[in-house]
């Protein structure tokens, strides 16, 4: 019913009550009963239950129940129950239940129920249940296998969890110039080291005071 009604594009697809209603570009497809309902962009795709419903932009896809229910933007991706919900960002990607919910940042990845829910900063990455929840820095990265949920505030930084405690044979080394993560089993450190230093049984070798 009043699919496609007013203003189909040139070869847009609508099926489902109000699908592409209202200005539907070329070459979209709303399929599901509001999906793409007002203003979907040329080339965009919405797939369910208002998902891409109001101001889809063009080549933007929202799958799922509410997915990128308001103000997607260009090239953004929502796979997802109420994923890219409302404001997501241009080439923003979000996938998992509430993914990228609220205000994603341009460019930012959420992959995970819950990860970047509300305000992800742009070119952020959050990958796991609840990572980077609220609030995550732009330009930031968190991974999270935890029960609990893991912030990050904190641009241009990295947050693991877990990582598990044990006694290594090599030494974990970054970087800064190119980003790249190695190990050493032949450590050199240059520069002031200050602290005690203990033996195997625990004896005080070298008093750091």
């Amino acid at each position: 019913y009043k699919a496609g009604n007013d203003t189909q594009g040139e070869g847009a697809v609508a099926l489902g009550y109000q699908a592409g209603q209202t200005t539907q570009g070329g070459q979209a497809i709303a399929i599901g009963e509001l999906a793409g309902q007002a203003t979907q962009g040329g080339h965009g795709i919405a797939l369910g239950y208002a998902s891409g419903q109001t101001a889809q932009s063009a080549y933007a896809i929202a799958l799922g129940y509410q997915s990128a229910y308001t103000t997607q933007g260009s090239a953004g991706i929502a796979i997802g129950y109420q994923s890219g919900q409302s404001d997501q960002g241009a080439s923003a990607t979000a996938i998992g239940y509430g993914a990228g919910n609220d205000t994603q940042g341009d460019s930012a990845v959420a992959l995970g129920s819950g990860a970047g829910n509300t305000y992800q900063g742009a070119k952020a990455i959050a990958i796991g249940y609840n990572a980077g929840n609220s609030g995550q820095a732009a330009n930031s990265i968190v991974i999270n296998a935890s029960s609990t949920t893991l912030e990050n505030p904190t641009a241009s930084s990295l947050r693991i969890k877990p990582i598990r405690s044990a006694v290594g044979t090599t030494m974990l080394m970054y970087d800064a110039g190119t980003g790249e993560v190695t190990h050493t089993a032949s450590p050199v450190i240059t520069g002031d080291i200050t602290g005690s230093v203990f033996g195997d049984d625990s004896t005080l070798l070298v008093d750091g005071n």
